[in-house]
């Protein structure tokens, strides 16, 4: 029987087993070749390869085709880049532009949503900060065209909102006391009066205690703003007494933002535009229309229209003039 000649896998094999005292061949040896005596190793461990003054040739790896398979070239050092290291050279440049863009935009959509979420503390009216802001709003408002203009008319008078009313009256008012100083509408609302016309111009900055939903002012702000704004032109057909408001229709248009300059216009209706049932009332009766646009754009926000009695008080037969709502005119109704 010919004997199957060992591997040089199996012989590196077993010269471990021997090296590690182990006299078990592996199984993968045959066991014709398990008990090979150590000089038989050593035998052919004497085979020791012979010097190469090139160096040895690279086993390559068999292939079923007849044709050799051909080495690819190998780029050389100092060759202009292919199309391809070009292209992962740009991905990785757009990568990382991508990634700063995205971080920058994660991070300022973050500082907005926490200027909404979370608004910075604002100075309580009277404060050193309050009325260090309430300068800068003022100088701010002295650049918007529409102050300019009433501003250097003198067919305007003007005065700041609120400046006849007491301290105690103050205390007791909800513009003028509960919101007061920059975070309501204290931070600015200059009055503008036009005598011929009886119309009445007021611009006001509604401050970060007037909103509702983030960034925008609360629906029931507008309506007392406007009320009162009515109730200014209603006084000033009476002479200065007061009234009270009959009714107020508040149609709102669009969005009124919070922290912004707007214009609120306020106008007494004349008797010829009133309905001839309405007319010749005037002495305790006055229908006055408003509105409220951006400062900036112009953009009518909200609409109104609203009902006031009072002044003289209305006439009963046979007992002359009713109540009267104040007696003779006041100069804190003319100018508040």
């Amino acid at each position: 029987m010919a004997t199957r000649i060992p591997s040089c896998h199996q012989l590196l094999a077993h010269t471990q087993c021997q090296r590690l005292g182990l006299g078990v061949a592996p199984r993968s040896l045959p066991r014709a070749f398990a008990p090979m005596p150590m000089r038989t190793i050593h035998s052919l461990g004497e085979l020791r390869p012979r010097a190469f003054s090139t160096s040895p040739r690279q086993p390559q790896e068999l292939t079923t085709s007849t044709q050799q398979p051909q080495s690819q070239p190998q780029p050389q050092q100092g060759n202009p880049p292919t199309a391809k290291t070009r292209s992962r050279r740009s991905l990785k440049w757009g990568d990382a532009i991508f990634a700063s863009v995205t971080l920058t935009f994660g991070l300022l959509l973050g500082e907005v949503a926490k200027f909404f979420i979370s608004p910075p503390d604002v100075p309580e009216p009277g404060s050193e900060g309050d009325e260090n802001v309430i300068a800068a709003l003022h100088a701010q408002a002295a650049q918007l065209p529409i102050v300019k203009q009433m501003a250097g008319d003198p067919a305007w008078e003007s005065w700041d909102a609120y400046n006849t009313l007491t301290a105690e009256h103050r205390a007791q008012h909800i513009t003028a006391g509960a919101l007061a100083g920059m975070r309501g509408v204290g931070g600015y609302q200059r009055i503008f009066y036009n005598a011929a016309t009886g119309e009445f111009v007021s611009v006001v900055f509604f401050g970060p205690g007037t909103g509702s939903w983030p960034g925008t002012v609360h629906g029931g702000m507008l309506a007392t703003i406007l009320d009162e704004s009515c109730g200014r032109a209603a006084f000033r057909q009476w002479g200065g007494r007061p009234g009270v408001t009959a009714y107020l229709n508040v149609q709102y248009k669009r969005r009124t933002a919070v922290d912004g300059f707007y214009v609120i216009r306020v106008r007494a209706r004349d008797d010829d535009a009133l309905p001839e049932k309405d007319r010749g009332k005037r002495n305790y009766k006055s229908y006055v229309d408003a509105s409220i646009e951006d400062a900036v754009t112009g953009y009518v926000t909200v609409v109104a229209d609203a009902l006031f009695v009072g002044g003289e008080g209305k006439k009963t037969k046979g007992k002359g003039w009713g109540v009267s709502w104040g007696g003779t005119g006041k100069a804190e109704n003319l100018q508040f």
